[in-house]
């Protein structure tokens, strides 16, 4: 979509009263800081590989790499659980011991990565929703003796309250049911998602169970609030947890942005200690950024951000330059075989990629380009072996380089971004409302990269008196108006202690030119050795 020329463009209100830095209220965290440098314990499970169920492939890429944080923080009582290891009574047995090894002023560190599965509740009238959820191992079958290789909510809820009064961090990286919130086009070759399959079919009932119903205790524990507990779940209800390349490996969002937390990327502050809401911001920003929005996870309970998680925190490492260097884009080109070769030849800034790893799709019968999330970023029509076909697929490779070098580069420097009224397809005279929030400095900057890389300046202008900077720590909200062509969009917004009027000049003298590339150096000229913070967003438009 083209967000068209500012002069069409309206401000909402700059401030939006009554809303709060980013939590809602609700039900809050009651426990007391513990003192500082308390002990970290830990068990990380991670399955790939399931006995009956359909595999996955970055389960336990997940749970090495929360290890691995986790082990960079000093944790020395860590219980690593991968594929087979990750039975039942071993995993029970482990969460106990850790219970028994640690003081109660301590942190214990839960992280699931795997399948989740529904069924029908045991105990009517115990669900709202009339199911039990349940994390899947490695053994697990829903009929028979297998089916006890399952950990029921009602059971996880005991095992969080026994480690009271211990401070608990649950990371569950998988999900039960759900939709996409944007469709998902395959020729991008999903991975596939962590919800529990049999030939095709999602798991949702359990026959010959081999787990007894759940006692009275149970079913308290698990209505029961526990003020100890964080729980960090992949998705909501509707959606479903894909896993995703990021780094080139198949991995889960949810356990990755955490891993990143650990290592100190949510620290905010930088004192060392990550909070209830530093940790909550960092894992919800980064996994919007990096799925485009096709996830949401859920923190449970709302509240109490300044209540200290991760103490210590790893020190943040200072990033080596403004932007990491640009490396080629795996792009898949569909077409005659013998075409392939040739369509790839006239682009720079690329590696001819397979089916399981391309960053882009480009389709050359039909003209679209597809991202490995499956979403459509162009269409382009014309011959494409024609120069001006080549033109515009280089524009949407340039683009998307730098919308790669963006993101990286924002995980340390991090604003919070959001769309309202959600993330989904646009239409043509649809209103966007983009959401500011998390700014450190005041400084403000925004620009639009159309599909093909070609820049909308959008703030601040001067014949609408824009004000130069916006209220610290926001929220800060702009309304835009969707215009074609249609496609992807990234807004890209960028805040400074320091007025940043040089780069604001040559930015504007960009506006309406295809030139990403440039951009990426306008920001390396004008912003290195600044503390500038950055936030990348995708919006998604189609004339349909």
């Amino acid at each position: 979509m083209m967000f068209g020329r500012m002069r069409r463009w309206t401000v909402a209100a700059n401030v939006l009263a009554g809303l709060s830095a980013g939590f809602a209220a609700g039900t809050v965290l009651t426990v007391a800081a513990s003192p500082a440098r308390a002990e970290i314990a830990a068990l990380v499970i991670g399955i790939d590989r399931y006995t009956r169920i359909n595999p996955l492939q970055g389960a336990v890429n997940d749970a090495r790499d929360i290890s691995a944080a986790l082990k960079g923080l000093g944790v020395r009582k860590l219980r690593l659980f991968i594929d087979g290891e990750a039975e039942r009574s071993r995993i029970i047995s482990a969460w106990r011991e850790l219970i028994a090894e640690t003081s109660p002023d301590s942190t214990l560190v839960l992280t699931f990565a795997g399948h989740g599965a529904q069924q029908p509740e045991r105990v009517p009238g115990s669900e709202v929703d009339g199911m039990d959820e349940f994390l899947v191992l490695a053994d697990f079958a829903p009929r028979g003796p297998g089916t006890a290789q399952r950990l029921t909510d009602d059971e996880i809820a005991v095992l969080l309250k026994e480690a009271a009064p211990r401070r608990v961090i649950f990371v569950s990286d998988s999900c039960h049911s759900g939709t996409m919130t944007r469709g998902f086009d395959d020729r991008a070759g999903m991975l596939g998602t962590r919800a529990a399959r049999i030939d095709g079919a999602l798991v949702d009932r359990i026959e010959d169970d081999a787990l007894p119903p759940p006692t009275r205790a149970a079913l308290q524990a698990e209505a029961d609030d526990q003020p100890n507990v964080t729980f960090f779940a992949a998705v909501a209800e509707h959606e479903l947890a894909p896993e995703v390349m990021i780094d080139r490996k198949p991995r889960g969002a949810l356990s990755w942005a955490f891993a990143n937390a650990l290592r100190g990327q949510a620290d905010r502050d930088g004192d060392g200690i990550v909070t209830k809401g530093e940790l909550e911001t960092h894992i919800r920003g980064a996994v919007r950024m990096a799925l485009e929005g096709k996830q949401h996870p859920q923190v449970q309970p709302r509240g109490r951000g300044e209540l200290p998680l991760i103490d210590p925190v790893a020190t943040k490492p200072k990033p080596p330059s403004l932007l990491p260097a640009a490396g080629p884009i795996p792009l898949r080109i569909l077409g005659k075989p013998a075409a392939v070769k040739g369509l790839a030849a006239g682009l720079s800034g690329i590696e001819i990629a397979g089916k399981n790893d391309p960053a882009l799709v480009w389709d050359s019968a039909t003209g679209e380009v597809v991202s490995s999330m499956g979403d459509v970023l162009a269409s382009i029509a014309g011959d494409p072996m024609s120069p001006e076909t080549r033109r515009r697929v280089q524009g949407v490779v340039d683009k998307w380089s730098l919308v790669v070098r963006l993101k990286a580069a924002a995980q340390d420097r991090s604003l919070a971004l959001a769309l309202e009224p959600g993330d989904r397809n646009y239409r043509q005279g649809e209103t966007v409302s983009l959401d500011i929030r998390g700014n450190a400095g005041t400084y403000f900057t925004l620009i639009n990269l159309a599909a093909d890389g070609t820049v909308n300046y959008l703030y601040p202008l001067a014949e609408r008196s824009d004000p130069a900077q916006i209220p610290k720590g926001g929220p800060y909200r702009l309304a835009l108006t969707v215009e074609p062509p249609f496609g992807a969009d990234h807004f890209l917004a960028i805040a400074s202690p320091k007025p940043m009027a040089a780069l604001q000049r040559d930015l504007a003298a960009l506006d309406g030119k295809p030139a990403a590339a440039e951009v990426a150096t306008l920001l390396t000229r004008h912003l290195t050795g600044q503390p500038v913070e950055f936030g990348i967003h995708g919006v998604y438009s189609t004339g349909r």
